[in-house]
This record gives structure tokens, sequence and C-alpha cells, in this order.
């Protein structure tokens, strides 16, 4: 009789765990230019191929843009694909990425958060990725090297669903989770199969077989999802894409991950996860590596007698309003931390909380771009700051940016000194 699968337990960067995510998912082809911080995916994979661990193959093109259109062809050939870029790989594959969502393309990108130039610089924020946050992408933004391995598999799994058929970029923060390592827990093969089978083509996504090639100097209607759509159905076709984005997937990702934790005992909270938010005063609401200082953040907080909370937004496509709102029902304030140039969980809540009577009062703040260091101290002190506005019955500065970095409690001393003076 054989015995039963059992996981491994390893330590992995943040990209290593992306690579096995995408060995556990057998994966068929990968396309890859490489990028920092997130060309050691293909460098890892391109080893486990070597090694005979991965039955894919590997395409090296001359940039990003030639890398998503076959990405797109190699799915609609019926074959799981993937790539890994970042920050200008994103810009210069625009185009096809929006020609992926709005072809119905499964496709799973990992991206290893990496801010814009100029000025010239290789570390993190996420806002290669926020700027496409209104192509109809899902967006998933993970803590850890765990949360890396979990969710690209989810990703597969949702993407893929014949009433979703939306691709995904599964990000995370470049340097301080792709090259950093922590503690993972790999599963058996065999449970990975079970809950991910090989990729089916829906036959709406057969573009040969759909396209009517006598007409397509006419009219080139087309039975599927694919490049050109006759007039009448163009608005339709958005239509059916924002719901399958806004509605359906909401309820896959939950699904997807509930079965998840079930199989392997992991979870994540779906669309959200909360963190002794109870009976929170302040709430933060944060993405990415950002969840795991303020978790650290609300722990001292409290042992100062401070009623703090925590959220992670783990998707940010589709947007998780709805539960926002219902988790913040009895809280007095939220601090918002975002990673990015335009403050976009900042506005999206606002957004969300619009219309409802008694929200609590909403404090954004613009933290971390180009990878500076964001510690405990400093979360501390912004939802100190929205102590102080609740006392005050007003916020002062309900969206700023926070530049200083407070080292210790010393310098936290005083920052906060000077706030009450």
């Amino acid at each position: 009789m054989s015995s039963p699968p059992t996981a491994r337990r390893t330590a992995l960067t943040g990209n290593k765990a992306a690579a096995e995510a995408l060995k556990m998912a057998r994966v068929q082809v990968l396309c890859f230019f490489p990028i920092g911080p997130s060309d050691e995916v293909g460098e890892e994979c391109s080893r486990m191929i070597a090694r005979g661990d991965l039955d894919a193959r590997v395409i090296e093109l001359q940039n990003e843009r030639s890398v998503m259109n076959a990405q797109c062809v190699a799915t609609q050939s019926g074959v799981r694909c993937s790539f890994a870029t970042n920050s200008e790989g994103l810009l210069y594959a625009a185009q096809q990425l929006i020609f992926a969502s709005y072809a119905r393309i499964p496709i799973v990108i990992t991206v290893a958060h990496r801010a814009l130039e100029p000025p010239a610089v290789v570390r993190t924020d996420d806002q290669d990725t926020i700027m496409y946050r209104d192509i109809h992408w899902l967006h998933y933004h993970c803590e850890n090297a765990q949360d890396v391995f979990d969710t690209i598999l989810q990703a597969y799994k949702v993407s893929e669903d014949p009433a979703v058929l939306i691709p995904s970029f599964v990000t995370y923060d470049g340097w301080e989770v792709s090259h950093n390592s922590y503690p993972v827990v790999l599963p058996a093969r065999e449970q990975v199969d079970r809950f991910l089978p090989p990729f089916r083509l829906p036959p709406e996504l057969d573009f040969l077989k759909n396209m009517d090639f006598s007409e397509y100097y006419s009219s080139a209607r087309m039975s599927g999802y694919g490049y050109v759509d006759v007039d009448r159905e163009y608005m339709e076709r958005r239509f059916q894409l924002d719901q399958a984005l806004n509605r359906t997937a909401k309820e896959k990702i939950v699904a997807v991950h509930k079965e998840y934790q079930e199989i392997f005992g992991r979870g994540y909270g779906g669309l959200i996860e909360t963190y002794r938010t109870e009976d929170a005063d302040v709430v933060i609401v944060a993405m990415g590596s950002f969840v795991a200082t303020s978790r650290v953040a609300v722990d001292q907080l409290r042992e100062r007698g401070r009623r703090a909370g925590l959220i992670k937004v783990r998707t940010y496509r589709p947007f998780p309003g709805e539960e926002l709102v219902r988790e913040l029902a009895n809280a007095r304030a939220a601090v918002v931390l975002d990673r990015n140039t335009v403050a976009a969980v900042y506005h999206d809540l606002r957004s969300a909380l619009f219309g409802y009577d008694d929200p609590p009062l909403v404090m954004g703040r613009t933290v971390g771009l180009g990878g500076r260091d964001v510690t405990y101290h400093d979360v501390a002190y912004m939802v100190e700051e929205a102590f102080r506005g609740l006392d005050k019955g007003r916020i002062d500065r309900t969206q700023a940016w926070h530049f200083d970095v407070i080292e210790d409690e010393e310098m936290l001393a005083r920052r906060l000194a000077d706030l009450d003076g």
C-alpha cells in the first residue's frame, strides 16, 4: 500500500517560489526576455528543464512585446503558459496586455515589482502594474514567498475557468520578496494535480476555428473571442468582460481559495485577509510586503493600548470594495498605504465607501516609492496621526506623502511630539 503524499519544507526566494509553482502547474511554454528582478524566475525554470524536473519549452525572444505575442498564440493553441517581467518590460508589452484581456486569453504573469524610470532605479514600488488597473486583468498582490507559490496555482485555476477567461498578474515586491528567502511548504505533486487539472482550450478561444476567413475583409465576423468584431457586438463584449471580472471572477477567487485552503491547509482570506480588526478603532489597509510590517506595527500599537487592526488587500482587481466596507463597518478610521504615485487603493476605497451612512474617516499615505524603507515605526506613526485626527474630529491631511524613515522608538517619540506640538 502506497504512503500518502507528503509536503516538503524548504527556504525559497520569492522568484524561486514562483518557479516552483510554475513547475507544479505543469506549465508547457515559458517565454522570457530578461529583466531584473524578475529574471531569476526564467533562470530557475531553465535549470529545472535541464535537470528534467520540468517538461516545458523556453522561448527566448527579443523583447517583451514579442514575449506577449508568443504567450497569446501559445495559449490559444491550448497550452499553459507564463512569463516573468516588470517595470519597463510591462510598458513595452502594453498593446499585447490589452489584447490578452479583451481576447479573453487566460495567461498568468509573475511580476516582481520594480519602480519606473527616470531617475534610474532598480528597487521596488507597484506603479508598474497599478497603471494597468483599468485593462481588465486580475491583480494579486503577494506578501511573501509562500503567498507567491500558493497564489500562482490559484490564479491559473481562476483565469482558466470557462466562466472567467481573464489573464492574471501575480505580483510581489522586487528584491524585498523576490530575492529574500522565506520558509515555504511545497505540497506533493499529486495534491497539486488534483487541485489544478491540465488546461483545456475552450472552443471560443480557438480563433482559427472561429474565424470565417471568407468574410475577413468585409465584416470579419467571429463566433468566439478574437481580433475584430462587428460594431453591434463591441460594447456587449466589453460588458461581458466587465461582468466576468467584477462578478464571476470575484466569486471564483473566493471559491478557489476555499478549495485550496481545504486541500493544503493555508489560506489568505480570499479577496482580503484581516488581522485583529474585530474591535479596532483604526484599521491599516495595505498590500504586498507592507502587510508583514503592518502586522508588527499593529502588535506594537496594541501593547500601547491603541486598538489598531489590519486588512490585507490580496486582490486589487477585482477591487474588493464591498468586502472592505463590511470589514470597516465598526472602525472609526482607515489608514491606506499606497506604494504608487496615484494613491490607487485610497481612491478606490473612498469610492467604495461613498454613499454609506457614517463611513470611517479615510487617511491615505503614499509610501515606499523607489524602494524607500518603511519601518513598523513609520506605520505606527501614521496610525497615531489617524488617532489624533479622531480626537479632533477631522484628519487634516487626508492624502499625503510620507518621506521619512523612522528607525527606532526614540525617533518615533520625537516625531509624535512634533505632531502634538
